[in-house]
């Protein structure tokens, strides 16, 4: 949708105009082959399964944190006392709900300002590096800074499993607590442009010039604890495995400066 806010007439005219877009997504599995559900993704946490989105989280839920061992605590689905696989259940989806962006240009005299958002949300995304960076067992990988508010003494209330070089803790188990919301909003671009006068242009044999600076992927607005929201994938090519984030390269920032011209 376009809306022409505001324009003037005349020298130094100033204009307004906005463009508007938005999408809306829904959708859900009717019926599989024997009603056999398909996983994928970092050890299967991506499944398809009737009455669920493609790429639903399948994983067991996180409860929080003993206050007593510091060990992370796991609804027990099946009520057999014991934590496995039989325990996993749906606990999010991949796939945004809505998303869309809206770009603002300016025009007055000869100067343009153009400045693109963008925005996207409903979904969750799974932090796979999240098993390495939370768990003291893995000495290679850098550690977030929440990690120092990790369980540490009996009585301790928190969400951090206590550091554990073994892995004891069950920390590092595939679960809801690695899964975090997929919100994000972007300021993707802002160009700022001149046309230059057309007596200066055609002395160098050009017409319709303009020279612009222009700035891509400029700041992003998330809860999210990796590089990249829009993140969708873990590399493996499949278009199951969803809103997996696996030690992906974050997006550059970039800056331009160009010209356009008529020759």
């Amino acid at each position: 949708m376009t809306a022409e806010n505001f324009r003037s007439r005349g020298p130094g005219s100033f204009s307004w105009q906005t463009i508007y877009n938005y999408s809306h997504n829904r959708n859900r599995v009717t019926a599989l082959y024997q009603n056999q559900p398909i996983y994928s993704g970092i050890d299967n946490i991506n499944s398809v399964r009737v009455g669920e989105p493609i790429g639903a989280f399948y994983a067991l839920r996180f409860l929080g944190v003993d206050p007593q061992t510091g060990d992370a605590m796991y609804l027990d689905a099946n009520g057999d006392g014991a934590i496995n696989a039989d325990d996993r259940v749906v606990v999010g989806n991949p796939q945004p709900t809505s998303w869309g962006g809206v770009t603002n240009t300016f025009t007055y005299g000869p100067f343009d300002l153009r400045a693109a958002v963008l925005f996207s949300g409903g979904n969750q995304i799974y932090n796979g590096v999240r098993q390495f960076s939370d768990d003291g067992g893995y000495f290679y990988d850098n550690k977030f800074a929440y990690v120092l508010r990790r369980w540490q003494k009996p009585g301790d209330i928190t969400d951090e499993p206590r550091a554990s070089f073994d892995g004891t803790s069950q920390a590092t188990l595939n679960s809801s607590r690695l899964l975090e919301p997929g919100n994000y909003t972007r300021l993707q671009e802002v160009t700022l442009g001149m046309k230059v006068p057309k007596s200066m242009a055609r002395f160098a044999g050009m017409d319709n010039t303009r020279i612009y600076v222009s700035g891509r992927n400029l700041h992003t607005w998330t809860h999210f604890k990796g590089y990249n929201p829009d993140v969708n994938s873990n590399g493996s090519g499949s278009n199951v495995s969803l809103g997996e984030e696996f030690y992906s390269y974050p997006l550059a920032r970039t800056w331009m400066v160009g010209l356009t011209t008529d020759w």
